[in-house]
Order: structure tokens, then C-alpha cells, then sequence
């Protein structure tokens, strides 16, 4: 035992092993969220409703050969569960050569779960028979697939899909691709919303109404959570900087500013620790600072732009 708690103290566990051990737990938890928002709510509703990238087109393509009487409805979950797997395939090559690799292995980790969970997961009756439960429906799948997308993100991993491709024009170009994931996001709901109009008496434009506003709750819930590679500046007002400045120097390879500062109340000389991040950064320098000084004052405000040295990294 006491074995045990002198290695949960080692730095190898706290630097290496404890962020990888929280990550896959992140991706696990995160993911099983994005796929009962999809399998328990959008699929649960009277309204069909869809959610955004390969999923989404997944969806459209299986109520597109149901309809067609090409495959049973039935076996239309074992299609989506292969569909989402098999087109993952070469995004996940474009995250591995171009992202992180081990961005790109917690990601692979995500789409195996996620195509479990669509493909298979027992599904809950919460009485979304009617079209009166649709907003609802629409609502909290909308939220838990928001809260599943950012959370993976957050812990710098994915759901995989267009989030790949968001995180490496992001690292490559600069620049956020947010346009073109919500482009095509509205392009399955106008697919669905053809495909599935009319059925059981449901008007596709109100197949498409609720899906776009899945859409705007994914969106917020998301962009709350997290924004990739927006910036922040940290300011860490701490009686203990050293550790915390070597750390972030060290551990997350940041060039840090010291400014002098001094106490209103207590009248003493304090340090104020100074560094700017990318968001996804934010959860590694908030453990560093938890762990040197846990009643440090820490103030984080986003930055439009840097200019100048500051290294873009990759994910995780």
C-alpha cells in the first residue's frame, strides 16, 4: 500500500500516466454522452432528427435505402454502426500524418464506441411518441451531443468525423473551419428532411426545423465547453510560482512573463505569473497550478489574435 501511494506521488505518474488515464476516461464517458443523445433522443423521436457529420450522414443513408425498400429498417442501426466505422477510416489516417498521433488513437478509441453505441445500445422509451415531445426530444439529444463533442475536445481527443478535419486545418491553416462543419451539418438536415418528409404524416419542414435547432443547441453547448484553438491569457497571482513556472515551461513547452505586483490588503510583494495558451491547453495548466498551490488566483481571458512567437501546437 504504501508502494502504491509513493508511485500515485511520483512525478512519471502525475506527468505521464494520471493525463493519459483521465484522457481515455474523458473519451470514454464523453463519447457513450454523444451517443445516447443520438440513439435515446434524436432516433427515440416520432420526428425523425438528425445529428451532424458521418452520423448524421449515416442516418441519411439509412432511412434513404429503407425507404427504398433496399434494407429492413431493422438492420438499418448494423448499417450506420459499419457506415460510421468504415468512412472514419481515412479521416483517422489525415489525424494520424497531419493532427497527433495520439490525438488520433483516443479519436479511434471514440469511433469504436461510438458505432457500439448507435449500432447496438438497448434503447430507453421516454415517451417520445408525440409530436409534442419533439422540441424536447430535440433539446437534450441537441445538449448531450454538444456536451459529448466539446468534452472530447476539451481533453484534447474527438468524436472523430469533421472534428479531425476542424483540428488539422485548424493546426495547418490557422484558421477555424467552423463554416464548413455547419454547412454540411444543414446539408443532412435538408437530405433528411427530403428523404423522411412525409412520412406517418410528419412535414419535412418540420423535420428540418427541429434538426437546425439541434443543431444551435450542439453548437452553444459545444462552443461552452469549448472552442479549439482559440487563445488565452492566464494570469496566476501565487505565493508559490517556481514550480508552477517551471512546470508550465517543462510540461506544456510555454514561454512564461513574471510581472511584479503588490497586495492591496496584506501589503506584501506578490508575483504574477503570466503565459498565454490555446484553449484546449487549459485543463493541463489548471492541474499544474492545482498542484503547486490550490489558493493561487488564476484569471483566464480569451486573446483575438498573437502575434509573434508563439508556437502552434498539436492536440495531445
Amino acid at each position: 500500500m504504501k508502494k502504491f501511494k509513493e508511485f500515485l506521488n511520483s512525478p512519471k505518474y502525475k506527468e505521464h500516466i494520471k493525463p493519459e488515464v483521465k484522457r481515455t476516461l474523458a473519451v470514454v464517458f464523453f463519447t457513450l454522452i454523444y451517443g445516447i443523445g443520438v440513439s435515446w433522443f434524436l432516433e427515440a423521436s416520432i420526428v425523425p432528427m438528425y445529428t451532424g457529420g458521418i452520423p448524421g450522414f449515416a442516418q441519411v443513408l439509412r432511412d434513404f435505402l429503407v425507404k427504398r425498400n433496399i434494407i429492413e429498417h431493422a438492420s438499418g442501426e448494423l448499417l450506420m454502426s459499419i457506415f460510421i466505422f468504415v468512412v472514419n477510416i481515412p479521416i483517422l489516417l489525415l489525424g494520424w500524418f497531419g493532427v497527433s498521433k495520439r490525438f488520433t488513437i483516443y479519436s479511434l478509441v471514440s469511433v469504436i464506441i461510438q458505432s457500439i453505441v448507435i449500432g447496438f445500445i438497448p434503447k430507453v422509451d421516454f415517451g417520445l411518441d408525440h409530436e409534442s415531445q419533439a422540441l424536447l426530444a430535440s433539446f437534450i439529444g441537441g445538449l448531450l451531443i454538444g456536451i459529448g463533442i466539446g468534452g472530447s475536445l476539451k481533453y484534447g481527443t474527438s468524436t472523430g468525423g469533421f472534428d479531425i478535419v476542424a483540428q488539422y486545418y485548424s493546426f495547418k491553416k490557422g484558421h477555424s473551419v467552423g463554416f464548413i462543419s455547419m454547412a454540411l451539418n444543414v446539408l443532412i438536415a435538408v437530405l433528411g428532411a427530403i428523404i423522411t418528409g412525409g412520412e406517418a404524416g410528419i412535414a419535412a419542414g418540420l423535420i428540418f426545423t427541429y434538426t437546425i435547432f439541434r443543431i444551435i443547441i450542439s453548437t452553444i453547448a459545444t462552443d461552452k465547453i469549448h472552442t479549439a484553438y482559440n487563445y488565452l491569457e492566464i494570469q496566476i497571482i501565487t505565493d508559490n510560482p517556481a514550480p508552477i513556472i517551471e512546470n508550465i515551461m517543462t510540461r506544456l513547452g510555454r514561454g512564461v512573463t513574471i510581472l511584479k505586483a503588490e497586495g492591496a490588503f496584506s501589503k506584501r510583494d506578490k508575483q504574477v505569473v503570466m503565459v498565454i495558451i490555446s484553449s484546449y491547453e487549459l485543463q493541463n495548466i489548471t492541474d499544474i497550478i492545482n498542484e503547486f498551490d490550490e489558493k493561487s488566483f488564476v484569471i483566464a481571458k480569451p486573446v483575438r489574435n498573437v502575434i509573434g512567437n508563439f508556437k502552434k501546437k498539436r492536440i495531445a
